[in-house]
């Protein structure tokens, strides 16, 4: 059965990627897979297969498509974290959007309607994506507290970026619930503010010298925040209704030509989920690779975690890498370590 998942989820990507052969000029697959041991002993197997594929239309207009299939070979975690130590492990999924909808170019601007994922914009930076860590995608304070499109969903919104000189602003809406299916009350085309909510993030990025700043953020009311496990608590109506925010800001701090310092801080004004969040590392650069340390506290309305990893990044072929990371990862409920060998591969047609 596992291995069938396997072979449907590669399937499926592939057929995504036929699709966009004949509709796009710029196509690219991305298969990302990773070995999980320790935690509680065990181990698993991860997949990722992400195809994407941009049209040009007519004027500075272009039609954007995207679409992820997720694969595991266990209904179970290695640790009970509540971080999550690895960014692309999720239940399996078949097939689901991650961008679909028309882009235009304007200036220095730059519009997107139609379906996305929040992960496609924000919390992108180049030192912060080399850590395999959750918290170094799209910190806590927002993808605990709120069911909102990150990774694997996605909902129907509206982005927003304007580039002058070194800075970039960025602001979107969202529908408030992200979806990751087709059709039915689950879908990820479905907009309805007054049962999903809304959500709205916008971030100031700054870069310079090889230096990279970016403080935002967020909005969201309609619906309960979310809990620890991803679902929505039990709340009156007068709580359901009511606006939260959070607000971060994050550096990635050039030391020498080789050295990068990353500070991250997060704070959220939620009664249930993550109040508060911090993270330090640095990151090595080498002539053909890179790694780094990294630290975090979460503070959450049940308790704190502190967790700690350590990678290095080496390029495999022309388009790929091969990654090991291991985590450090103590709670109330778990002190735990857990290894991780990652390899990625990106064709690009």
């Amino acid at each position: 059965m596992t291995g069938n998942m396997v072979k449907r989820c590669l399937v499926a990507g592939l057929l995504v990627v036929g699709t966009c052969r004949m509709l796009a000029q710029d196509v690219g697959l991305a298969y990302t897979t990773e070995w999980q041991a320790g935690g509680r002993g065990g181990a698993q197997w991860v997949n990722l297969l992400r195809a994407d594929g941009s049209l040009t239309l007519a004027g500075q207009w272009r039609l954007d498509v995207a679409a992820i299939s997720v694969s595991r070979t266990s209904n179970e975690r290695l640790a009970d974290d509540w971080q999550t130590f690895s960014n692309i492990e999720e239940e399996n999924l078949p097939l689901a959007l991650a961008v679909l909808g028309l882009g235009w170019n304007i200036g220095k601007s730059e519009w997107f309607f139609g379906v996305r994922n929040v992960n496609e914009d924000y919390f992108t930076s180049a030192c912060m994506s080399l850590f395999t860590n959750s918290s170094c995608g799209i910190f806590p304070t927002l993808s605990t507290n709120w069911p909102i499109a990150n990774y694997p969903m996605a909902s129907v919104g509206i982005d927003y970026k304007c580039r002058l000189g070194h800075w970039l602003l960025e602001t979107s809406l969202y529908n408030g619930t992200g979806y990751n299916r087709f059709g039915g009350s689950e879908s990820a085309f479905r907009f309805c503010p007054r049962t999903d909510g809304v959500f709205s993030i916008t971030s100031i990025n700054y870069q310079n010298h090889g230096s990279d700043y970016n403080m935002g953020f967020a909005l969201h009311s309609g619906v309960p925040a979310a809990d620890e496990a991803g679902s929505e608590g039990q709340a009156s109506e007068a709580e359901a209704d009511r606006l939260t925010t959070a607000v971060w800001g994050y550096a990635e701090q050039r030391l020498s030509a080789h050295l990068h310092a990353l500070l991250q801080y997060s704070v959220a004004t939620v009664r249930s989920g993550c109040r508060q969040y911090a993270g330090a590392g640095l990151v090595m650069e080498m002539v053909k690779s890179r790694g780094g340390i990294f630290f975090d506290y979460a503070q959450f309305s049940f308790g704190s975690e502190v967790a700690c990893e350590v990678t290095w990044q080496f390029p495999f072929l022309k388009q790929g890498y091969i990654q090991p990371a291991l985590h450090l990862i103590s709670n109330s409920q778990c002190k735990a370590v857990v290894g991780l060998l990652r390899l990625g591969y990106r064709v690009d047609w």
